[in-house]
């Protein structure tokens, strides 16, 4: 920025400082007055010119003039004599002393307009540097990408250019690499994201409060083109890349494979304690885009799915997720943006991913398999294996502590101190169903229990179920219709069926 001590230190205009000011201020722009109370159309930095024609050299009333200026945080006063004063009234002097106010005397010679085109030339001679200074860093920003160079160093580059604090956010959240200052410049609020590819899965965060100048946009602008030419590379390469994160994916899921073979592929990425195997089903060209979409950190550790034979024109594949409510929350919505529905393994150790994979595949069945194909618009479903199939996954924690622990008794609806675990979990598979769920009237729930017991006595077959409770046929569909909406289960799903009648027994053994 220009500064007084450069405008008084231009020989031809003469300038002779009377008061100095807090430091040496910033110049933004000049005016000419005359009246008595400008601050109202001031913005602060400006130099206020003026002969001070509607005061005398005694008027009080240069105190309020400079209060005025003040509070508009001008740059400084510069006061022209012989015109209507011979030399800086003493009132004026005092108090631009009192408010500390800058106040230079402008000889009779000199012109207010040479002042200002002055001002002007040195405003422009700052811009012309500072645009120079934005010009040699996206230089050198440029320069460092046809070389190689890291994005911890072209992060650097932007920060000292801007005096901004900045990181590279992957689309799991994951910082993969920062400047010193931003973990403390982030938690101030504030931070501005730019994705760095059209599906953000890399993302360019800048931290701090102080105003960007257009030379400043710039560079930053100049910073995310370089870091997205050089993180994305080359298509062979990314294809070759995305290859060895499926191989090691697919290990894993596996369990012949060891989460240390990680550090292999990425040597600075930290594991998490717990992941989730997540499975997205859809049509087969929306999950070749959802593999091709570029990813970092651990976003890419996703395989397809090894001999699957779904519905034609359907196709599977894997991801392995931090157990985390953000890291599983971007990975679902990556997955609808592709109109992929997801089944959401329950959360396990590093060791025992399998498990979770497993569980996961259990739920596949309960996905639709003609509504990806034939519903538009549709919204993606998303199921959790340990949230939507509490029985089977309570019974699994039952031996121990873990995610699938059995509920409270009271997230269950049950009353304090109901802890008992064949009553939780009838609740959380029947519903209102249950004999210990108030929502139906006892005679409307005898009345659906009855018919699901003839259902299940009957093997299955509603012609003579029907014909034990004498009623239609169409009359049992009704009912049975109404029982799947009720519990949220599906007769025709076989982990479903098992689920009620196993419900329906312990309630049994209760006596």
């Amino acid at each position: 920025m220009a500064t007084l001590s450069q405008l008084l230190a231009m020989p031809d205009l003469g300038l002779r400082l009377i008061q100095a000011g807090p430091g040496d201020p910033e110049i933004s722009w000049s005016s000419i007055t005359e009246l008595l109370d400008l601050s109202s159309y001031l913005e602060g930095g400006e130099i206020i010119m003026t002969t001070g024609l509607a005061l005398a050299p005694d008027d009080p009333r240069w105190r309020d003039f400079v209060a005025s200026l003040s509070r508009a945080q001008v740059a400084a006063i510069g006061f022209g004599i012989g015109v209507n004063h011979d030399r800086v009234p003493q009132p004026l002097i005092a108090a631009a002393s009192m408010y500390r106010v800058a106040l230079f005397e402008i000889p009779l010679p000199v012109p207010f307009i040479a002042v200002s085109k002055a001002i002007a030339a040195l405003i422009r001679a700052d811009e012309l540097r500072a645009a120079r200074g934005a010009l040699q860093a996206q230089q050198r920003l440029l320069d460092g990408a046809r070389g190689g160079q890291r994005p911890a160093e072209v992060l650097a580059s932007v920060a000292q250019a801007t005096g901004r604090q900045l990181a590279l956010v992957a689309s799991d959240g994951a910082v993969l690499a920062a400047t010193a200052g931003f973990a403390a410049a982030n938690e101030s609020g504030g931070t501005e994201h730019i994705a760095l590819d059209r599906e953000s899965s890399l993302r360019l965060a800048v931290a701090g409060d102080s105003p960007l100048t257009p030379e400043g946009h710039a560079v930053i602008a100049a910073g995310s083109m370089v870091l997205s030419l050089s993180l994305r590379g080359d298509s062979a390469e990314e294809t070759r890349e995305r290859e060895r994160w499926e191989r090691l994916t697919s290990t894993l899921l596996e369990g012949t494979g060891s989460p240390s073979s990680v550090a292999i592929l990425a040597p600075s990425l930290e594991l998490p304690s717990r992941v989730r195997a997540i499975a997205v089903q859809g049509r087969a060209e929306d999950v070749a885009a959802w593999r091709r979409r570029p990813r970092s950190g651990l976003d890419r550790l996703i395989s397809p799915a090894a001999g699957h034979t779904g519905a034609p024109g359907l196709a599977l594949a894997w991801q392995l997720c931090t157990d985390s409510e953000i890291a599983l929350e971007q990975s679902l919505a990556v997955a609808a943006s592709h109109d992929l529905d997801a089944v959401v393994g329950r959360p396990a150790r590093l060791g025992e991913i399998p498990l979770s994979r497993r569980s996961a595949a259990a739920r596949l069945r309960a996905l639709s398999t003609t509504a990806p194909l034939y519903t538009a618009p549709r919204v993606p479903q998303t199921l959790w294996a340990d949230r939507d199939t509490p029985l089977l996954e309570a019974l699994l924690g039952m031996g121990g502590a873990g995610p699938a622990a059995l509920p409270s008794a009271e997230a269950s609806g049950l009353p304090a101190g109901a802890i008992d675990p064949r009553r939780v979990l009838s609740v959380r598979v029947l519903g209102p169903l249950s004999l210990h769920d108030p929502q139906l009237g006892e005679a409307d729930r005898g009345l659906l229990r009855e018919t699901l017991r003839a259902v299940f006595e009957a093997d299955g077959q509603r012609g003579p179920a029907a014909a034990a409770l004498g009623i239609h046929r169409n009359t049992l569909r009704d009912r049975l219709a109404r029982i799947e909406r009720l519990t949220a289960r599906s007769l025709a799903d076989a982990d479903d069926r098992a689920e009620l009648w196993l419900a329906l027994r312990l309630e049994n053994m209760e006596g």
